[in-house]
């Protein structure tokens, strides 16, 4: 067969395909390329139009933006054009994913309220907005675009596709939050990352249906109240507030970030209420140095698995950690994610807590930022020590620092030695049958 001929048999093939299976095809696509599909014929031209996922990524453009404020100008004026075009030519009485990622912000509120009356119009089930800018970088609250409920959903009064809402870099206030939980009885997953939000957060009863909800790095929260309804999942990194979670049989993970060391911010005594429930708890530790409060820690006895982030400077002893995951008698996974600012290592003798204790249940170590000092060999050895069940140790000696003196290069550059270094360490101390892989 010619070659000629295999690709009349290619073309030949995709044009048999059924309208439904080449309108999956395209919903794949970034919303760009499935328009550009609409040259290669007749059947084609209207194609595209009856996508019912509209991803409109135009983040590919941000590196140029990012060294060129003229660019800048232009590049939002293409995206704009760009949504417009489409929303406006778009012929499905549907849309089940419509996102919007770029650099925008309150200039271009107008627009964006259009864009999402048209999503909810059509029944969206996924609504995303990742208006960070450029650089992702958190604008300061009053440029923010301003989440808004279109009239005609207001006067509705019911949004009942709605399942999923992501947002990112916008505003949204109490009364539209509120409203929203309100007329979403399907909303199950909501998302929020450097959104300003009103201070106070507060919901439940039986008319709300959310599974999971995520703040992260929001402005302007002060509290939040949860109660009485099926959530499983709360996620909440920011500074401290006040958290109270009450009458919630569901929930099943926990993730509390920047965490006072000293436990200013009382968070096991917020999570006290939902601690017979909880399978998966993590926590972002903010200055070790501080002295963990042990006495302040509860007892979390169906917790499977826990997760530590901690800053690990200096190469400071964090072994009193160990007394989180000595109150999850039920522990299976035990993760640590250690974010050091400078890879410093002091020549002393390595520690062991001061009474052994059993953890009957724990199969697997993670251990992310291990580098090699003291600290990091002293968790280690602890879990060694005293998992009883350990079947799986997994080491991840990449950098994990958010700050400090290290570049990126600097870090990638230290990744040998740190390979190095938790094998040279690790794999004498070893038990039979317990498998270490370092990444």
């Amino acid at each position: 067969m010619t070659t000629r001929t295999r690709s009349q048999s290619k073309g030949d093939f995709i044009s048999k395909m059924p309208d439904d299976v080449l309108l999956m095809i395209l919903s794949l696509m970034p919303v760009k390329d499935a328009v550009v599909t609409g040259s290669l014929s007749m059947r084609w031209s209207d194609l595209w139009r009856n996508v019912i996922r509209l991803n409109f990524d135009g983040t590919e453009a941000f590196h140029k933006m990012a060294s060129d404020k003229k660019l800048c100008v232009i590049e939002r004026c293409k995206y704009v054009n760009q949504v417009y075009n489409v929303i406006t030519s778009h012929t499905h009485p549907t849309v089940q994913d419509f996102r919007i990622r770029f650099d925008l912000d309150a200039t271009e509120s107008e627009e964006i309220d259009e864009w999402v009356e048209f999503a909810l119009d059509k029944k969206v089930e996924t609504l995303e907005l990742d208006l960070l800018d450029k650089t992702y970088d958190i604008r300061d609250p009053d440029e923010n675009y301003e989440f808004r409920l279109p009239s005609s959903i207001s006067m509705l009064g019911e949004m009942l596709s709605l399942k999923n809402l992501f947002l990112k870099g916008v505003s949204l206030l109490g009364p539209t939050l509120n409203e929203i939980l309100t007329i979403s009885p399907h909303l199950e997953k909501l998302y929020m990352f450097g959104t300003d939000v009103y201070p106070c957060i507060c919901f439940g009863g039986q008319g709300i249906n959310l599974k999971h909800f995520k703040l992260v790095s929001c402005s302007g929260i002060e509290s939040i109240s949860l109660h009485g309804f099926d959530l499983v999942s709360f996620t909440y990194y920011g500074p401290e507030i006040e958290l109270h979670l009450s009458d919630l049989p569901k929930l099943k993970e926990v993730v509390i970030g920047e965490v006072s060391v000293g436990l200013e911010n009382n968070v096991f005594s917020q999570i006290s209420s939902c601690a017979l429930y909880l399978q998966a708890l993590e926590l972002d530790v903010r200055s070790p140095k501080k002295g963990l409060e042990v006495n302040a820690i509860i007892k979390l006895p169906n917790v499977k698995k826990l997760t530590l982030a901690m800053d690990a400077e200096e190469d400071d002893c964090l072994l009193e950690f160990t007394s989180i995951a000595q109150a999850c008698p039920s522990l299976e996974t035990f993760s640590i994610a250690l974010h050091w600012f400078s890879p410093l290592k002091r020549r002393r003798k390595i520690r062991r807590v001061a009474a052994p204790h059993v953890h009957k249940h724990l199969k697997r170590l993670e251990m992310s930022g291990y580098y090699g000092r003291i600290s990091d060999l002293e968790l280690a050895v602890y879990v060694i020590d005293n998992a009883a069940a350990l079947k799986k140790i997994v080491i991840d000696p990449c950098c994990q620092a958010f700050g400090g003196r290290l570049s990126k290069e600097d870090c990638l550059k230290r990744l040998p030695a740190a390979r190095s270094s938790a094998k040279h360490q690790l794999t004498p101390l070893l038990p039979p049958g317990v498998d270490m892989e370092i990444l």
